[in-house]
């Protein structure tokens, strides 16, 4: 008899116990479908509660469709100042980039390379010809939204910055479209933002450059100059405009002290120049920027280096311009970065163009125009019944009032503006004006809000309800009632409310047949799954069990705690601003916890112990395990227990404290943070180093992690070795070439290398492999299992099965190799670092939870998810919207491509929580041999750590729900609390989209069946 005839004998089954199978496993995929199934109606109620929470929250502005007529306006204006005008937009030209600074203060990378604009305002300060001003812009600073306030003269909300990245032609009335109502040829290169928003109104000659690729510093803005070269001297168009990338896109890819940013500042200033002299004597140049960029080169924010950018306007004819009355001298200070040098509001420039060029001011703008361009008193009496005209029609239209406690005055401000016509009268009345609407802007919709909050509560509570409270065994039998109930209710209540809808004629609560549909679906799912447990509990027993299972025990206690804690950071600023150092205490602490429970508590027992055999040389062996064996969960940790234990402790510790050295600052942080995930390191030796010894690393980890249960066997040397070696090392190589390419060495820099092609190549091979092909030969059914027969009598028919022991875990963590592979791709090299350090932080907690017998316990999802958020922080992000690192889009693309391009991002920005959404099962399978429990109770487990850790996640968005509600008038909401709220929904979501569909629906499902159809079938 050879070794085959040995596997077959040993693997038989007799046709009852294969009839007993087929009926197990036939209930099993019932049950998994409904699992799948109720776990989706869930995720819908909690994406219902985010989507009214988001409406009634993220502001919106009610926008006029109403254009201005000539006849209102123009018949007031003498023949405009310029027949034509060429339009430069300088992206993320801030203003500190533009003045002089001192030399002891200066950065030669980013200061005093640009000079041509002051040299000039300064050298014809006399003849009035020239004029350079702090240009003010109104977060959020999105590029996309600074276009329209600087075409309208209106204030995008917040949530416009969503749309950053699907801008659709502009509605309301603008300043591009006067000019192409009054037969103004807009001839336009660069950006193709302006192609998005203003196609109709632009000449068909314009050339318009994909804007978001922002690891191509140079196209666009040759491509701007080229243009210019060819069409300024021709007469073809009214209006010029360009708009150059290459000091935005710096900014992004190195940061603002990088030695490329000075070529493109002296391009830029090179350029500038040329335009001038280019002018003939009746065409305005207006040059500008749209923003700034922080210190790390991004934007998006409200901080100061956000804000401040550049306007300059410049003329050949002298006396265009007039001049400040009051010193020019204190007025136009450079001095401390010109923190104290005259600013005007970027919307301002609209009423300012549109009187330059004789179009009317466009019917939504709130802005002002600029008083330097008015050089007579008639000038500025006629640009404020001009403006004030205009103004007024607005508030007329959209009737609008002052509050009482400002009518009066206002009142009295509006009469002598209409008798004298005063401009400084008329701006007085404008700056209350506009504060006026952005309080009526700032208006929340409580209805939804409310709505929101409550069914996030009410999600919570079943959440908690139906995968912790109720035991699984019962929840296995209420599963089939669920989904019919929920279908069912579903209907009845979109009947009623529809009904109540048209009756009642769009009640505020569910105003629009959308919201009306979602409201009640939403109260159909919560009745659907009140019904079973009702019928089975009260309600009291469920706040009892509640309060009963919680604290419980040690462990449970410590679990709810973190929890507590990390929601209880949302109700302060300040914990909000330093929740990366308090997670990776929190991680760090339960670490300690760990090593003390281990170190000193040798013979504490366990009470919540999940029936395992216990490691012997007998297991997985044919002959099975003894009652005695069986039951040695009970019994204290043995000695050689206690040390492992400690060592993953210590290890969990270590790791979480090195990663939590790779940090990037938030600007409230201040000088208290330092900054080390930056583009010099990402682009550093030391750190390719590091890339090049974690190819050697992470596998060594896994590997001893697989040897502790024989598993290293079968598939896993081909996928550890092979697969996430190699993908490693091509991995290495793509970074390697990047850093190159960003490197400043004085050698290096000679020689100009186009890696372009060969880093194209490798991305989208590797991206092919691991995200695809890995993940179809996971389905194959990889084992890590190997039959090793012992024994030379063959009768006997004595073999033992080498990985018996943690079959499930080792195959289902190749699944967990896949996604790490994927992610690590799409995440520069020291946030590489910090996921191979995630890798050892993931298996010691494994470890930790099988030696503690918390198997069962709420502290492993929560770890896990604690996990998660600290990984966020140390891989390069924040709660903020200028920390996401859009230029990851572009790994696989030049440009923008559904769906590669928003998927490299989301693998970037939550690529942590993907990981552990997936790996939560872990905490059930790790070192879970096949024989002890029933399909259905495993998957019931599973599914039960699942649920907590997403109880973690809703509890945090709820918490963030509140919070934000309750500092909506908060000096900081927009900057510090409502980000914060949007990333707790969107983790939210992301974790139900990968527990439901990934870990239930895909993973666990398949390797359970393919496991048992192996040892039964």
């Amino acid at each position: 008899m050879d070794e085959s005839d040995i596997k077959k004998t040993i693997l038989s089954t007799s046709a009852d116990e294969k009839r007993i199978y087929r009926t197990r496993i036939q209930k099993f995929k019932k049950s998994h479908f409904l699992y799948v199934v109720l776990l989706m109606f869930l995720a819908s109620l909690q994406f219902i509660a985010i989507a009214f929470f988001s409406r009634g929250f993220l502001l919106s502005r009610h926008v006029l469709d109403n254009i201005s007529k000539a006849d209102s306006q123009l018949t007031l204006q003498s023949s405009p100042k310029f027949d034509r005008a060429v339009v430069l937009i300088v992206d993320a030209l801030r203003f500190d980039f533009v003045i002089p600074i001192e030399k002891e203060k200066a950065n030669s990378n980013y200061h005093n390379n640009i000079n041509i604009m002051y040299d000039k305002f300064m050298d014809n300060s006399e003849s009035c010809s020239s004029l350079l001003l702090k240009f003010m812009a109104d977060p959020p600073t999105t590029t996309l939204q600074r276009l329209k306030g600087l075409t309208t003269g209106s204030l995008p909300t917040f949530i416009d910055a969503g749309s950053n990245f699907n801008g659709d032609t502009i509605e309301e009335d603008n300043l591009i479209k006067q000019l192409y109502l009054h037969d103004k040829n807009v001839l336009f290169v660069g950006d193709d933002t302006w192609d998005a928003l203003f196609n109709p109104f632009l000449s068909n000659n314009s050339a318009p450059f994909e804007s978001l690729n922002v690891w191509d510093l140079d196209t666009v803005d040759n491509g701007v100059i080229s243009f210019f070269n060819d069409h300024i001297h021709s007469k073809e168009w009214d209006v010029l405009v360009g708009h150059m990338l290459g000091v935005d896109h710096v900014g992004h890819k190195y940061g603002p002290d990088h030695f490329t940013m000075k070529e493109k500042q002296t391009q830029v200033n090179e350029f500038i120049h040329y335009v001038m002299q280019s002018l003939d004597d009746d065409t305005l140049l207006v040059v500008m920027g749209d923003h700034g960029m922080d210190r790390t080169g991004n934007h998006g924010g409200d901080s100061i280096d956000e804000l401040e950018s550049t306007l300059f306007l410049y003329s050949k004819t002298p006396g265009k311009f007039g001049a400040m009355t009051d010193g020019n001298q204190s007025i136009y200070n450079i001095s401390d970065y010109g923190s104290s040098y005259r600013s005007v509001n970027q919307i301002d420039l609209v009423s300012t163009l549109s009187l330059m060029l004789g179009t009317p001011i466009p019917f939504n703008n709130l802005g002002w125009p600029i008083e330097e361009m008015f050089n007579t008193p008639e000038e500025g009496k006629r640009m404020t019944q001009i403006t004030m005209d205009q103004l007024l029609e607005y508030k007329k239209t959209m009737n609008l009032q002052f509050p009482l406690d400002r009518h009066d005055r206002m009142e009295s401000i509006l009469d002598e503006i209409l008798e004298h016509k005063n401009p400084a009268s008329g701006h007085e009345y404008e700056r209350q004006f506009l504060e006026m609407c952005k309080d009526l802007w700032a208006r929340f919709d409580y209805y939804s809000i409310t709505t929101g909050v409550i069914l996030m509560f009410i999600s919570l509570v079943l959440l908690i309800s139906i995968t912790k409270l109720i035991p699984s065994i019962v929840v296995n039998q209420m599963v089939p009632e669920f989904a019919p109930w929920i279908c069912t209710m579903s209907v009845i209540s979109n009947i009623c409310f529809f009904a109540i809808y048209y009756v009642f004629q769009k009640p505020p609560l569910i105003d629009g047949v959308l919201w009306c549909f979602l409201f009640a679906t939403a109260i159909g799912i919560i009745i659907g799954c009140c019904i079973p447990i009702f019928d089975r509990y009260s309600l009291g027993w469920v706040f009892v069990k509640l309060r009963e299972d919680s604290f419980s025990d040690y462990w449970s206690c410590i679990g709810c705690g973190i929890l507590i804690i990390h929601a209880c950071l949302f109700t302060s600023n300040s914990f909000t601003i330093w929740e990366d150092r308090i997670v990776t205490f929190l991680l760090t602490s339960l670490g300690m916890l760990t090593l003390f429970e281990f170190a000193f508590l040798p013979k504490r027992q366990s009470t919540n112990a999940l029936l395992t055999a216990k490691i012997n040389e007998n297991e997985g062996t044919t002959s099975g395990v003894n009652s005695s064996t069986a039951n040695s969960n009970s019994l204290p940790l043995s000695r050689f227990a206690r040390l492992l234990g400690g060592y993953h402790s210590i290890v969990l510790i270590i790791c979480t404290r090195l990663a939590s050295l790779i940090t990037i600052c938030r600007e409230e942080q201040g000088d208290s943070c330092t900054p080390t995930f930056t583009t010099s390191s990402n682009s550093s030796w030391w750190c390719m180093m590091l890339c090049f010894l974690i190819i050697f690393l992470i596998p060594s980890c896994i590997k001893g992690y697989y040897n502790l249960t024989s598993s290293y066997q079968a598939a896993a040397p081909i996928w550890i070795d092979v697969f996430l070696k190699g993908s490693l090392f091509l991995n290495f190589i793509y970074w390697s070439l990047n850093s190159l390419e960003n490197s400043d060495n004085s050698f290096l820099s000679d020689y100009k290398y186009d890696f372009t092609i060969a880093k194209f190549t490798l991305a989208r091979m590797l991206a092919g492999v691991t995200i695809i092909a890995t993940n179809i030969g996971w389905l194959m059914g990889p084992l890590c299992i190997k039959l090793n027969v012992h024994n030379t009598d063959v009768k006997s028919h004595q073999a033992t099965i080498l990985g018996y022991m943690n079959i499930y875990g080792s195959e289902y963590f190749l699944l967990v190799i896949n996604v790490l592979m994927s992610i690590i791709l799409f995440n520069k090299p020291l946030a590489q670092v910090s996921i191979s350090l995630m890798c050892n932080q993931l298996l010691s907690i494994l470890e930790i939870v099988d030696l503690l017998k918390l198997k069962e316990n709420v502290i492993g999802p929560i770890v896990l998810g604690l996990l998660s958020y600290q990984q966020f922080f140390s891989t390069g992000h924040q709660a903020t919207i200028p920390s996401v690192q859009w230029d990851v889009a572009f790994i696989l693309s030049e440009k923008i491509t559904f769906p590669i391009t928003h998927l490299s991002v989301i693998l970037n920005t939550f690529g942590p929580h993907i990981i552990v959404a997936l790996s939560v099962a872990l905490i059930t399978l790790w070192k879970q041999p096949p024989d002890v429990l029933k399909p259905q109770t495993l998957l019931g487990r599973i599914v039960s750590n699942c649920g907590v850790l997403l109880t973690y996640n809703t509890l945090l968005c709820l918490s963030s729900f509140v919070w934000v509600t309750f500092f909506r008038r908060h000096l900081m909401v927009w900057k510090i609390f409502c980000p914060r709220f949007m990333f707790a929904a969107l983790c939210l979501i992301v974790t139900q989209l990968v527990v439901t569909f990934g870990t239930i629906a895909f993973a666990t499902g398949r390797l359970i069946q393919h496991i048992n159809d192996i040892f039964w079938q």
